[in-house]
């Protein structure tokens, strides 16, 4: 009678083990907001709550929190749910500090902060209610509908549009004043450390150029 209760308690263990275990699973997946859709090099990825990074490969998922870093000679671009895309180049760092993409409540918001690196996003649509930004240690960028490249170095973070336009760049520290909008492709911008954003200037063809090469993926 013992060793029958015994194996009854062992199955319906396991039973909530696997029920559980598929749960989180499921969870999981539905944190997905992109994945890899192509690299170059090395990447990897630190998951929120994790201690050791782990190597990014194509068709690798990504989620929110996730910190992406690319190595030397390496290049990685991230597709995510609402069609953007986000090339970073080598020395890059990335974090997804906030991702939500509801068609059907038309909420679209992603903040993504990066760190260090060349990097080129374009963004295929927006929703009525949408909110992207890409933030640095220096500068915010406020997203419409565009094309548009950057720079982050330790002490300046640099933007220019190839296509559409980028809303509005100001300092990331909020007691310094100064915003600019680049309206028409080719116009560029650098924020510097406790410093407005510079007067909006046309980019030369070869930085334009090099930038471009820094990022460029299939």
């Amino acid at each position: 009678m013992r060793r029958s209760f015994d194996t009854w308690m062992v199955a319906v263990l396991t039973s909530l083990s696997m029920i559980l275990f598929g749960s989180i699973a499921l969870a999981q997946q539905e944190k997905t907001v992109g994945k890899v859709a192509a690299l170059e090099g090395t990447a990897y990825v630190l998951h929120k709550g994790s201690t050791e990074s782990t190597f990014l490969t194509s068709e690798s998922p990504v989620y929110q929190e996730d910190i992406i870093q690319t190595e030397a000679a390496s290049k990685i671009k991230l597709v995510f749910l609402d069609g953007t895309s986000l090339n970073l180049g080598e020395h890059g760092t990335l974090k997804i500090t906030q991702f939500v993409y509801s068609p059907e409540q038309k909420i679209q918001t992603a903040i993504l902060t990066i760190a260090a690196g060349a990097f080129r996003a374009v963004v295929e649509k927006l929703l009525p209610k949408s909110k992207l930004e890409v933030t640095t240690h220096t500068a915010v960028a406020a997203i419409r509908g565009t094309d548009w490249m950057g720079e982050v170095t330790a002490d300046s973070s640099a933007f220019v549009v190839l296509e559409g336009r980028v809303t509005c760049i100001f300092n990331a520290n909020p007691a310094v004043r100064g915003r600019v909008h680049l309206f028409r492709p080719g116009l560029g911008t650098t924020v510097r450390a406790d410093q407005p954003p510079t007067r909006p200037n046309r980019w030369s063809e070869e930085r334009v150029s090099a930038l471009k090469k820094a990022t460029e993926l299939p």
